[in-house]
């Protein structure tokens, strides 16, 4: 009996010494893994998203960040005022140095693989809705979130798409190739409606057929962009931007911009055309009208990472021809439909922005070094185009080898112009 007691205090005693010992383990694994997990939230914080391949999981994960961390990533506020100051006093050297980091050899014969990149650093943006919060919001006058320096946007983060169709790669796409393409020919993807041999020599991979209609139809409008987003958010960049194949992008310029705007943040960037918002039937309720801004795509646009997870369940997968045929409305109208009725983000109106549905002939030349993107076009015989020096009307009746070479005087085809 003496025997079975001894052991059975020496179990009790071996008992209760596991029971403190697991209880001193799970305290301090649970320590550790609490303040290991605030340093792992931090960082993929700082790296958007960058390391998940779920779209869904991604969006739910950097809610619970925001939750967590209780900053959603606020920073310190400048004003739009105080930044402009910095901006004129350097704007007038900020494209040539562009130019200058990239060396003449690549300017000469631009090596692909490789990236120009923006270094100069220049913070804009925009929050407040005009008109009290019923219209797109305004550029001008506004307050920012300004992030840190080695979070700044680069070009390698913008995913550029241009819509184009077959008839048009020779006289628009060719020209493009030749101009501002040179200047991010790693971040550029063409999506197009046929197959182009001398084309896909140049851009391979990034020369997309979509196989969509050729027309002009808002069915095929819609099919081209639900094929740029699924592209654009498989690149998982931080910022989509869209232009048409009429439309001269200021490379510079566009990095400077989105260096202003948090990726992590909900952006949708662009100009609309009409100055009143755009009313349509409300097919669910007979009767009724829904009224939304949307920007417009002949003038090119810019969404940030944030914003288009939150668009995917409706644009991604090829969601978007769907969403598109419940408006019936084309693809740049249905974007404005889902950010603004469907997901109740504003417009961020750019005035940088430019279609061929403007009076393109009234910027003055001494601005142009300043604008995003710039348009062409030709009415009853009329050429709606900048006014810039350079090149005969007969070498260049869009005026955008001019204007690329004003830009960047120091590219090859512009030195006779010198």
């Amino acid at each position: 009996m003496r025997l079975s007691l001894r052991k059975v205090v020496r179990l009790a005693t071996f008992l209760v010494l596991l029971l403190i010992l697991n209880v001193w383990i799970s305290y301090n694994v649970n320590f550790y893994s609490f303040d290991d997990r605030g340093k792992v939230l931090q960082t993929w914080r700082r790296e958007g998203d960058h390391g998940q391949t779920d779209e869904a999981r991604l969006l739910k994960f950097e809610r619970s960040v925001d939750d967590i961390d209780g900053s959603s990533g606020t920073r310190p506020i400048r004003s739009t005022k105080q930044v402009n100051a910095d901006n004129e006093r350097d704007s007038s050297a900020r494209s040539q140095q562009f130019v200058n980091e990239t060396g003449e050899k690549e300017l000469v014969a631009p090596v692909k693989g490789s990236d120009l990149l923006l270094t100069t650093t220049s913070r804009r943006g925009g929050s407040n809705p005009k008109q009290g919060g019923t219209g797109p919001k305004s550029q001008k006058n506004l307050q920012i979130r300004v992030h840190k320096d080695s979070d700044k946007t680069e070009l390698k983060d913008i995913f550029i798409s241009v819509k184009t169709t077959s008839k048009y790669h020779g006289p628009r796409v060719k020209l493009l190739l030749k101009t501002w393409y040179l200047l991010a020919r790693e971040q550029v993807y063409f999506f197009t409606d046929g197959n182009d041999t001398e084309i896909a020599e140049i851009l391979g991979d990034h020369l997309i057929n979509t196989n969509c209609s050729t027309d002009h139809s808002r069915r095929a409008l819609s099919c081209k962009m639900a094929v740029e987003f699924d592209y654009y958010m498989a690149s998982r960049k931080r910022w989509f931007c869209h232009v048409d194949d009429d439309v001269y992008l200021n490379v510079p310029r566009l990095v400077d911009m989105l260096q202003g705007y948090n990726h992590r943040e909900d952006w949708y960037l662009g100009k609309p055309s009409l100055k009143h918002p755009l009313e349509v039937a409300d097919r669910e309720t007979p009767g009724m009208k829904l009224t939304f801004w949307f920007a417009t795509g002949g003038a090119g646009f810019c969404i940030s990472r944030s914003l288009a997870l939150k668009m995917a369940p409706y644009a991604g997968g090829g969601r978007f021809m769907t969403t598109a045929e419940t408006i019936r409305l084309p693809d740049d109208c249905t974007l404005g439909y889902i950010v603004e009725h469907l997901l109740k983000h504003k417009l961020t109106v750019v005035e940088e922005f430019h279609s061929h549905l403007e009076a393109l002939w009234l910027i003055k030349p001494h601005q142009l070094d300043k604008q995003i993107t710039l348009s062409f076009s030709e009415y009853s015989g009329k050429q709606n185009v900048i006014n810039v020096q350079g090149f005969s009307e007969t070498e260049d009746p869009t005026r955008f080898r001019s204007l690329h070479c004003f830009l960047f005087p120091n590219f090859r085809e512009c030195r006779v112009l010198s």
